[in-house]
Order: structure tokens, then C-alpha cells, then sequence
């Protein structure tokens, strides 16, 4: 979990980097590529989380649950920040630019909430 947030971190934070004029490579692809690490090694894990200790013939629906707050959670989202970079942009290339800014640093933030409250996700018990 803490490295899928750091990667987060790093990857949004690198974008909130980028400006109007960025090569794809450095401005894109390389954040886009930590971030998708990031998405690899923490998803997976809060899925299992999230079905955990659910009893053995209601998996499915607690894992139907899990899939579907996490669907509708990324959509909501996404229009939230969507919005705000609009309202904190501009029309124009650099506004607009600047608008994501905004909203790379808010990712990178949820990323560090993420990473605190992963450490009360449940631990393996042995045996």
C-alpha cells in the first residue's frame, strides 16, 4: 500500500509539474506510468481489504459492493476535479494548465490520506 501511495504521490506531483509547453514523455507518460504503478499496488489490495472478513457465502455480494463503490467513487471524483480545474483554470492553454495544477496536487494529496488510513487496513493473521 505505501509504495502503490508513494508512486501516487510522486506521479501527481510530477504532472502538477508539467505546464502548457511539456514534451509528452516527460510531462506525460512518465507520471502516467507511475501513477498506473501506483493504481497496480494499491486497488488490488484495498480490494482484498474490503473483502477480508466477509463470510464465505456473501463474497460476492460484499465484493460486488467493494467494485461498485469504487467505480462510482472515480466518477464522482473525476467530475469534482474536473470542475475545479475549469473554475481555478481558464480557457486559454495555460490557464486551463494551471487549473490541473490545482488538481494533480489534490490527487497527490488523497494519495497521502490514503497511505494514513491504509495503516488501519487489517494485517495478515497468522495461522
Amino acid at each position: 500500500m505505501l509504495a502503490g501511495c508513494a508512486c501516487f504521490l510522486a506521479g501527481f506531483g510530477w504532472l502538477a509539474l508539467a505546464h502548457a509547453d511539456s514534451g509528452y514523455v516527460t510531462g506525460v507518460l512518465g507520471p502516467a506510468l507511475l501513477i498506473a504503478v501506483g493504481i497496480g499496488l494499491t486497488f488490488p489490495t484495498l480490494m482484498a481489504a474490503a473483502t477480508a472478513d466477509a463470510p464465505e457465502d456473501e463474497g460476492g455480494i460484499v465484493g460486488g459492493m467493494a467494485a461498485t463503490a469504487n467505480q462510482v467513487g472515480g466518477s464522482v471524483g473525476l467530475a469534482v476535479l474536473a470542475t475545479v480545474a475549469m473554475e481555478a483554470g481558464g480557457s486559454s492553454r495555460a490557464a486551463l494548465a494551471a487549473g490541473y495544477d490545482l488538481v494533480f496536487l489534490v490527487a497527490a494529496g488523497l494519495g497521502l490520506a490514503i497511505a494514513v488510513v491504509s495503516v488501519l487496513l487489517p494485517r495478515h493473521r497468522s495461522g
